[in-house]
């Protein structure tokens, strides 16, 4: 499975694994991590919310059947406690074989068994060691965290699980080199199924008796590696996307809609008043006086209308959405998901120009007068717009004023 999980994404995910297992035994499903988080900070506003998206994400993976998922950096952006809560409330199966605490103690399992088709499986999870990522794992603990030799800690299970294991699974959180030299030095690992780098391959890498594979990130795609455990049969690695072909499972999108309502009554207010804040001017009037053609211009773009296109995929509380769908969000003087200020809703000019308020107050220039198309890059994202590069003159244009 692949890193940074997109909650739409889970319907489809159900829907083919669920399809799969009519016809297939001996499915073994992980993830090799950064499974409940993509950002490194999370504002205090969304904290909350944030607990509720992670808490959905482990009982929707209890419900796929999940057999193991490595521990990355991202998991544990809402505090290590947190995770600990979480993995026992659920019984979730979180491994990480080099994690350890000031003791150097273990803290999760090192390794999972799974009995498959009459052989077992162990699954073991590895957490790079290099200066960025330790560095990474330690600002996000606050050092309560350690990370030991990778290589080490997995020839230790490697050792520890001979004659118990017939197939030997480590999932990676590291740069993806680093998986090529764990393959070659550390004999007795049969598949690793790599995260963190957010690269994908469609064929798995050979590395002597290693295999190698990585599904790419964000829900994009389902990796599906069938193998032999006997050697009878050469391996097959499938790229699966999740796109609009693949129906969406009716049990997973029920607990996604629950999840839904529960985040708009945590924001939302009461009906009453989300309708009186929906009658506040957009903060754009406010430039209209002296800026009335550029103004009228922008209220021909899909910008303006940015907002709405959430209401109906029910995402107008998901943060990861609105930080491009309002305007500088979680940024001083910015919409918050605290205050859910409907006058900064949608692209407006400040997303692009910067905070107006001192421009506004006494005429101070504006932070960005002349904004430039990398600026567009931070929403307009390969996963989200993968045309975009190629069209942004085009794109541009119709937006420049």
């Amino acid at each position: 499975m692949d890193t940074g999980e997109q909650l739409g994404g889970l319907y489809k995910k159900a829907t083919h694994l669920n399809q799969y297992r009519k016809d297939h035994t001996g499915l073994v499903i992980v993830d090799s991590g950064d499974l409940l988080n993509e950002e490194e900070e999370l504002p205090e506003s969304v904290i909350e919310s944030a607990k509720l998206k992670a808490e959905l994400i482990l009982e929707v993976y209890k419900t796929i059947g999940i057999d193991a998922v490595n521990v990355g950096e991202l998991d544990l952006v809402l505090g290590l406690d947190y995770l600990k809560e979480l993995e026992k409330k659920h019984s979730f199966p979180f491994v990480s074989t080099n994690l350890v605490d000031a003791d150097d103690k273990p803290v999760f399992e090192r390794y999972v068994l799974k009995k498959v088709n009459g052989k077992t499986v162990a699954i073991m999870g590895l957490y790079g060691d290099t200066s960025e990522m330790a560095g990474k794992l330690a600002d996000i603990t606050g050092g309560k965290l350690n990370v030991q030799d990778p290589i080490k800690a997995a020839e230790a299970v490697v050792a520890e699980v001979s004659g118990k294991a017939d197939y030997v699974i480590a999932l990676t959180h590291q740069i993806a080199n680093r998986d090529w030299v764990i393959a070659r030095r550390v004999k007795g690992i049969h598949l690793i199924v790599g995260g963190h780098d957010k690269l994908k391959n469609q064929d798995p890498q050979v590395a002597g008796d290693t295999l190698i594979v990585r599904a790419g990130e964000k829900g994009q795609y389902l990796g599906m590696i069938e193998v032999s455990l006997d050697g009878s049969q050469e391996p097959a690695n499938t790229l699966v996307p999740l796109g609009d072909d693949v129906a969406d499972d009716a049990q997973i999108k029920e607990m996604i809609a629950a999840y839904n309502d529960k985040v708009a009554e945590m924001y939302g207010g009461s009906a009453e008043e989300r309708t009186a804040s929906a009658d506040v001017p957009l903060r754009v009037e406010a430039c209209a006086p002296c800026h009335s053609s550029q103004v009228a211009q922008w209220k021909t773009t899909d910008h303006a209308k940015a907002y709405a296109t959430l209401a109906g995929k029910s995402k107008q509380y998901d943060p990861k959405c609105l930080s491009c769908h309002t305007v500088r969000f979680e940024q001083p003087n910015g919409f918050n998901m605290k205050e859910q200020q409907m006058a900064l809703v949608n692209v407006q000019c400040e997303s692009c120009h910067g905070d107006a308020t001192e421009h506004l107050a006494s005429m101070k220039p504006i932070p960005v007068a002349d904004p430039q198309i990398d600026l567009c890059l931070k929403c307009h994202t390969e996963d989200r717009c993968p045309e975009f590069e190629e069209e942004k003159d085009i794109v541009f244009g119709k937006i420049k004023h």
